[in-house]
């Protein structure tokens, strides 16, 4: 079979405050796949019920403006809305996802500013798509919301490594708003389940994409017994 491209669609959780005060753990998702159009449909039917109220009536037209109709987002999205959601993504079958988790007080300080964390978070994550799939070249798309100002290291991260890794294969980076790609909001809410179960212990949302993870997620530093600062917030 001709190889074919393969299309990468990257999201990340936490903050860049490496005290109690801040996230226990920083998460980034990746998710890979051959078909970046499964469920294109049902995935618009599910935002227009919601919209018109056909499927969950009580929401408001609040609401329904200001998030709802330009995308969904889990960490934003009401409950009756993400359980439709996550309903929609568990029936999902052609795509998988693999995820780094960062516990940050067992980061070293000297690399804690983005253009030095991103490197050694990102290799390991797309370690995953260089050693199992074959593809003719990369199709990677990035949430440009999310990474914001820390958009210049995130890219430059995922460029050396690719470099590094897979020098002969073409690749393609994209920075669109979550709401022209209804992937990327499809990795927001795997990421999102997956930094909840480490950040809190919820696994409720966890059970449901579990299915899709191709490896259990990875600690990075879990044979690491260095922590630079407790984890219990004051």
């Amino acid at each position: 079979m001709a190889e074919r491209s393969l299309f990468v669609f990257v999201d990340e959780s936490g903050d860049f405050n490496f005290s109690p005060s801040g996230s226990k753990y920083y998460t980034f998702t990746a998710i890979i796949t051959h078909y970046p159009s499964e469920k294109a449909t049902e995935f618009q039917d599910l935002k227009n019920g919601i919209l018109s109220k056909a499927l969950i009536p009580k929401l408001s037209e609040y609401y329904l403006e200001e998030f709802i109709a330009h995308r969904f987002h889990a960490s934003e999205d009401l409950q009756d809305v993400r359980d439709e959601v996550f309903k929609l993504i568990g029936s999902m079958e052609r795509f998988k996802a693999h995820s780094i988790v960062v516990p940050k007080n067992k980061t070293n300080p000297s690399i804690r500013e983005p253009h030095k964390f991103y490197p050694k978070a990102l290799s390991s994550l797309l370690d995953y798509i260089f050693k199992r799939y074959k593809y003719s070249d990369l199709v990677i798309f990035v949430d440009g919301m999310a990474v914001n100002y820390k958009k210049k290291a995130f890219l430059k991260a995922i460029k050396k490594s690719i470099a590094l890794k897979a020098p002969r294969k073409p690749y393609s980076i994209y920075c669109p708003s979550s709401s022209s790609n209804y992937f990327l909001q499809v990795v927001d809410y795997i990421n999102w389940a997956i930094y909840k179960k480490w950040e809190s212990g919820d696994l409720r949302s966890y059970d449901t994409i579990s299915k899709f993870l191709g490896t259990p997620e990875k600690n990075i530093y879990e044979r690491g017994d260095t922590e630079y600062y407790s984890v219990e917030k004051k």
